[in-house]
């Protein structure tokens, strides 16, 4: 089996759907996996950068969510 070389920790986006609907998807890594996927000495680096971005997405999200409902009333 060939050892992956990249890891998707996690991801942000903003779509756009048929009916002009936009829609936000988060998507993290599960902490249970961490200490499987990573060395113990990468793994609280890992862990610390999804903490950290986790929170500013979230931020982001809530921002992202205030826009939209803005947009829809006009």
């Amino acid at each position: 089996m060939e050892k992956k070389t990249e890891a998707n920790l996690i991801s942000f986006k903003v779509l756009l759907n048929r009916d002009n609907q936009l829609i936000t998807e988060m998507s993290v890594l599960p902490e249970k996996h961490i200490d499987k996927l990573f060395h113990v000495d990468e793994a609280w680096i890992v862990r610390n950068v999804i903490n950290k971005s986790k929170d500013k997405l979230h931020n982001m999200h809530d921002y992202l969510q205030a826009e939209l409902q803005a947009l829809q009333e006009m």
